[in-house]
């Protein structure tokens, strides 16, 4: 299968039953990213110990490649470091500017959301979560 094709059903399937989705009880980072281009407004809660984060949720209106970001993310999130997040934000930007460098098999299904790299506007949208993520941890 294409990676197109790939990519769309992810973004369908992420977009109709996103992980992770709702409110977080008691977090302890939270940070709200607004796309006022397309009207994307999401809010990522995070509940952070010892510098792990144990869960990660996320709520909004977004369109669905925003949400499909999101729900990926969140799921990619919990058990990581929050040094983790920065220096990953840096190669999934890179995934989505630069088609010759190759997936980064830590993300998993994030590495499909490349195919955003085709539609330069639509890069914003993939990347909102992840900028909102780190603007909640004040990276």
């Amino acid at each position: 299968m294409a990676l197109d094709q790939l990519y769309q059903q992810l973004i369908l399937e992420h977009n109709r039953n996103p992980r992770n989705f709702g409110r977080l009880e008691n977090p302890t980072h939270t940070a709200r990213g607004q796309d006022a281009l397309c009207g994307d407004d999401i809010l990522i809660e995070l509940k952070v110990v010892n510098d792990q984060i144990e869960q990660a949720r996320f709520s909004g209106q977004s369109c669905a490649i925003t949400r499909a970001s999101a729900s990926l993310l969140t799921d990619w999130l919990t058990g990581r470091t929050t040094a983790e997040v920065g220096p990953t934000f840096d190669h999934f930007h890179t995934l989505l500017t630069d088609a010759t460098i190759p997936d980064l098999p830590d993300l998993g299904d994030i590495n499909q959301l490349r195919a955003v790299s085709q539609f330069p506007a639509r890069r914003r949208n993939a990347e909102l979560p992840w900028k909102t993520t780190l603007r909640a941890l004040n990276r």
